[in-house]
């Protein structure tokens, strides 16, 4: 992998791994529940089907495993990653087509990571939907596929909202980002500054609009869990303050402006995968403006 410059020492890099797994915990057993114990609760699908979530999240976990394996790398860096990833696809993603498709786009982008800075994470999460989408693919559980619940806006803010596996609750990612903060070495100025952007961006065109639709947006834990577990990236990200800043501000309004032609649970993911190219154009900007303050 690429060296990183804001992790001094391998122990650091360690303890920030850990803290994301920690983090991960709320949002994993919520998942759990939405899309497992919530369903089999109303009888829409069977006792083997509520433990759907666990079988994604565990297989791209192996994924990850086998991978690191192979590239002999750090086999807590591919778990997590692989694990991030598999938060976001939807319930009804193909369960045989999926670990070979995680398995080829997780080697691939590593390898081509190597030679070219970039977020790898966000490349395999975008060319993996893409490549999904050949089939019919919506991130709607069966509960919501036939409009059993009505949910409020507070429902939407407590994660009862269509989303991706485990990326719904903006309430429990607070507590998530509560959990990254406690590690200094996390990079919390860039989802600060995305959801900033993306949250005034939204507001201010439901300020215009009134359309119910832009605070559905702000609400939905979908963007943010792109902002946090994604944006700060271990590696591909800016290694200066106000590096970060830039990129933050501009991974969140580019969300936005992608998130009125696409969907928004793909919009995040394009944001930071483009952008992720520009961050050596970023963090030599702003070193030479230190040099010369």
């Amino acid at each position: 992998m690429n060296n990183c410059f804001y992790l001094h020492y391998e122990k650091d890099k360690k303890s920030l791994i850990y803290t994301y797994f920690w983090a991960l915990i709320p949002l994993i057993l919520f998942s759990f529940y939405k899309n497992g114990i919530l369903l089999y609760q109303n009888n829409y699908i069977s006792f083997i089907d509520m433990f759907l979530p666990f079988y994604f999240y565990l297989v791209s976990m192996g994924i990850g495993y086998l991978v690191a394996l192979i590239k002999k790398e750090n086999k807590w860096e591919f778990l997590l990653y692989s694990l991030i990833i598999s938060c976001t696809v939807s319930i009804n993603t193909n369960m045989f087509i999926y670990p070979v498709l995680l398995f080829v786009l997780l080697f691939i982008m590593s390898c081509i990571s190597e030679k070219k800075s970039f977020n790898f994470v966000s490349g395999v999460r975008v060319f993996l939907v893409l490549a999904l989408l050949l089939q019919q693919y919506s991130y709607l559980n069966v509960g919501e596929k036939i409009g059993a619940f009505n949910y409020s806006l507070w429902d939407t803010f407590m994660g009862f909202g269509i989303s991706g596996i485990g990326t719904s609750s903006l309430f429990l990612q607070l507590i998530c980002f509560l959990i990254l903060i406690f590690n200094k070495f996390y990079k919390r100025s860039i989802p600060i500054i995305a959801s900033c952007f993306y949250f005034l961006s939204f507001f201010f065109l439901y300020c215009i609009t009134k359309d119910v639709v832009c605070l559905e947006n702000i609400l939905s834990g979908t963007v943010y869990f792109a902002f946090l577990f994604v944006g700060a990236d271990l590696y591909a990200t800016p290694n200066t303050k106000k590096g970060m800043i830039l990129y933050g501000g501009v991974i969140g309004f580019l969300t936005f402006i992608l998130s009125l032609i696409l969907p928004i649970y793909e919009a995040p993911y394009i944001a930071i995968f483009i952008i992720s190219f520009l961050i050596p154009f970023i963090n030599r900007f702003w070193f030479k403006k230190d040099l010369h303050s």
